[in-house]
C-alpha cells in the first residue's frame, strides 16, 4: 500500500539523518559474521575509539565528583562533554538508546562554559559543564521532536520545556534525547521510527519502557545524570531492568510543563519527571539542583516546596528506621533472584540495628483494576489521534484501549474510587504507630518491595499482563515518591530454579510468571529494589532513606 510505504520511507529517512550526526571516527566496526556478544558493556572499553582519559572521566558514577573536577580546573567542560558523546555515540550503536544526538550543539555549549570559567573562575552554576541526557518528551527550541510517531517526523520544537530551561539556566549540557516506546505505553521501549532499544547487560532482554533508552545508555554510562518520565513504573522498571539508581517523585515536584506527552490534561493519575543515575549521589545532585532553581517559577503546576539536602545524606542521623517488606503484592509471587535480594536486604538492614517489618499488599487488583481503567479513559482517542494519517500501524506491544470512552459522569466516580483507595492506604500507614513491637514511637518510614515480580525479561511482541505491573502501579495511583537500589546479581547458583511444586500459583500470570524464570538466561542480571516513601512529597527523606540501605550494604 502506499500508505505504508509512506511512512516506512520517512522513518527509514529519519534513522539515516540520525547516524549522519555520529562522526565517523566514533563509529563501531561493522558487525562480524560471528554473533555478537549479549553482554556488550565492555564494548565501549575495548573499541579503542574513547582515550584513557576519556574512560576515566566517563567511568565515574558519581556527578559530583565531575562537577567538583571541573569546578577546580581539573576537567574541562568540553573535555568532560566529549567523551560523554563520544561513549553515547557508542551506546547507541550497541543499543539504539538515541533518538536525537545533540553533539555539535553540546559541544558548542561547552566551549562557552569554558570560556567563562577562564575568564571569571568561576562556574555558572551548581551542574555547570554537567552532560545530561533526556527522555524524548522534553522539547528543545530548535530541535525536531517526534515522540517515537511517525506523524511527528519533520515537528521542529518552536519553544523548550521548563526543565530544559531550568537545567540549561544551572549549567548543564543536554548531549542527547533518548528512546521510548510508541505512545509510550509498554514495557518495550520500541517505535516505528527508531526501532527497538536492546538491554546492555543482555541484548536479548528488554531494557524496560517507557525510559528504556535512557536506562540502556545510562546502563553503558553515555551520561552522567538522565532524566525519564513515569505514569506507570516508566522510570523504576527500566531502571530495574538495567541496574541503575532512579527517583520516581511525587507529581508536580519537577517541572514537566512544555515536555510533550499522551494523555495530557489527565490528572486523574499524573506523569511525573525524575532523575536516572549510576549511583544515589547524582539522584541528590539533581533534586537539589532543580529545586533549588524554584522550579514554580517556570512550571505553574510545580508545588513551592524546598529541599532538605542534610535530610537526603541522612547526615547526623543513625537513628533507628523501621522498613516494611513487601514480600508479594498478592497477585503474582517474585522469581527466586528477586526474594533471595528482598531477604539479604532484610538481614542487613536488622544487622545494622534497623527494624525491619511485613507489609501486607493493599487490595492491588482493585488498585491496578482503578489504573487501568484511567489509562483506558478516553477509549483509546489519544493514541490515535497521534498516529494521525501517517499510516504507521500500532504496535503490538502497546497497551491499547480496551473499553470504549467513558462519560465526565464515569470518570468522577473513577477518580472517588482513586480517592477512596488513597485514604484506605493513609489509615492502614498510619495504623503501623501501634504495630506489635513496634521499635520507634512512629509508623514506618518505608515500604521495600520488588519493581515487579520478574527480572528484565526476554523482548516481547504483545503487552505484558495487566498482573505483572502492580508493583509500580499502586504506588502511582498513591502518588507516593519511590526510589530504586540495586542490591546485587542474579546468581545461576545461588537463584537456580525450584523444582517443580515449590509454588503453588495463583493464576497462570503467576504460573507464568515463575515457570519462564530462567538462572542461565538470567545469569548477571541486575537486582534492582524498590524503596518507596508512605508520605507524598518527602523525596528528601526518601533519598536519606536510600542512603540508610548504602550503608547497610557497605557501600558508604
Amino acid at each position: 500500500m502506499p500508505g505504508t510505504l509512506d511512512w516506512q520511507r520517512k522513518a527509514a529517512d529519519k534513522r539515516a539523518a540520525q547516524l549522519a550526526m555520529i562522526p565517523s571516527a566514533w563509529r563501531l566496526p561493522s558487525p562480524s559474521a560471528n554473533s555478537p556478544p549479549l553482554d556488550v558493556r565492555d564494548r565501549v572499553r575495548t573499541s579503542g575509539i574513547l582515550s584513557d582519559v576519556e574512560l576515566d572521566i566517563t567511568g565515574e558514577v558519581n556527578a559530583q565528583v565531575i562537577l567538583d573536577k571541573m569546578a577546580h580546573g581539573e576537567w574541562t567542560a568540553t573535555a568532560v562533554v566529549t567523551a560523554f558523546c563520544k561513549r553515547a555515540a557508542l551506546a547507541h550503536q550497541l543499543t539504539n538508546c538515541l533518538t536525537e544526538p545533540l553533539f555539535d550543539r553540546a559541544l558548542a555549549r561547552a566551549a562557552q562554559l569554558d570560556a567563562h570559567f577562564a575568564a571569571t573562575g568561576e562556574v555558572v552554576g551548581p551542574l555547570h559543564g554537567l552532560p545530561v541526557s533526556l527522555k524524548e518528551q522534553f522539547d528543545i527550541e530548535g530541535v525536531e521532536s517526534t515522540m517515537g510517531f511517525v506523524s511527528r517526523i519533520g515537528h521542529v520544537s518552536t519553544d523548550s520545556a521548563a526543565l530544559v530551561k531550568v537545567l540549561e539556566s544551572l549549567g548543564a549540557v543536554i548531549h542527547c534525547r533518548t528512546n521510548i516506546p510508541q505512545a509510550l505505553l509498554s514495557d518495550e521501549s520500541i517505535n516505528n521510527v527508531f526501532g527497538r532499544v536492546l538491554n546492555p547487560h543482555n541484548t536479548n532482554l528488554t531494557a524496560g519502557g517507557s525510559s528504556g533508552g535512557e536506562a540502556a545508555l545510562l546502563a553503558l554510562h553515555g551520561s552522567p545524570l538522565g532524566v525519564g518520565t513515569d505514569l506507570g513504573g516508566s522510570i523504576r522498571k527500566p531502571a530495574a531492568f538495567c541496574g541503575l539508581y532512579a527517583l520516581r517523585p511525587t507529581s508536580r515536584r519537577v517541572p514537566y510543563a512544555g515536555a510533550s506527552n499522551v494523555f495530557e490534561g489527565a490528572e486523574a493519575l499524573e506523569s511525573v519527571v525524575g532523575p536516572m543515575a549510576t549511583s544515589l549521589e547524582s539522584l541528590r545532585v539533581f533534586m537539589r539542583s532543580v529545586v533549588g532553581a524554584r522550579p514554580w517559577e517556570y512550571d505553574a503546576k510545580v508545588v513551592e516546596r524546598g529541599w532538605d539536602d542534610g535530610l537526603a545524606r541522612a547526615e547526623g542521623d543513625d537513628g533507628k528506621k523501621c522498613f516494611a517488606f513487601m514480600w508479594s503484592d498478592g497477585l503474582v509471587r517474585p522469581q527466586p533472584p528477586l526474594e533471595r535480594g528482598m531477604r539479604e536486604l532484610s538481614d542487613k538492614l536488622r544487622a545494622a540495628g534497623h527494624e525491619v517489618v511485613d507489609w501486607e499488599p493493599l487490595d492491588h487488583a482493585g488498585a491496578q483494576d482503578i489504573v487501568s481503567r484511567i489509562f483506558d479513559a478516553d477509549g483509546g482517542e489519544d493514541v490515535r489521534r497521534w498516529i494521525g494519517d501517517s499510516g504507521e500501524p500500532l504496535l503490538p506491544q502497546v497497551f491499547a484501549s480496551q473499553h470504549p470512552a467513558m462519560s465526565m459522569y464515569e470518570s468522577w466516580q473513577l477518580n472517588k474510587r482513586r480517592d477512596a483507595y488513597r485514604q484506605r492506604f493513609l489509615s492502614t500507614y498510619l495504623a503501623t504507630r501501634t504495630r506489635r513491637g513496634a521499635q520507634t514511637d512512629r509508623p514506618i518510614d518505608a515500604i521495600v518491595c520488588p519493581m515487579c515480580p520478574h527480572l528484565a525479561a526476554p523482548h516481547l511482541d504483545s503487552p505484558r499482563p495487566a498482573g505483572l505491573i502492580t508493583y509500580t502501579t499502586v504506588w502511582s495511583l498513591l502518588d507516593l515518591p519511590c526510589c530504586t537500589v540495586p542490591v546485587g546479581h542474579v546468581d545461576p547458583v545461588l537463584d537456580a530454579k525450584p523444582p517443580p511444586g515449590a509454588h503453588t500459583p495463583q493464576s497462570v500470570t503467576d504460573r507464568d510468571n515463575w515457570d519462564s524464570y530462567s538462572p542461565e538466561a538470567s545469569a548477571n542480571a541486575p537486582i534492582v529494589l524498590q524503596v518507596v516513601s508512605p508520605r507524598r512529597f518527602r523525596e528528601d527523606e526518601l533519598l536519606g532513606l536510600g542512603e540508610v540501605i548504602e550503608r547497610a550494604l557497605g557501600r558508604a
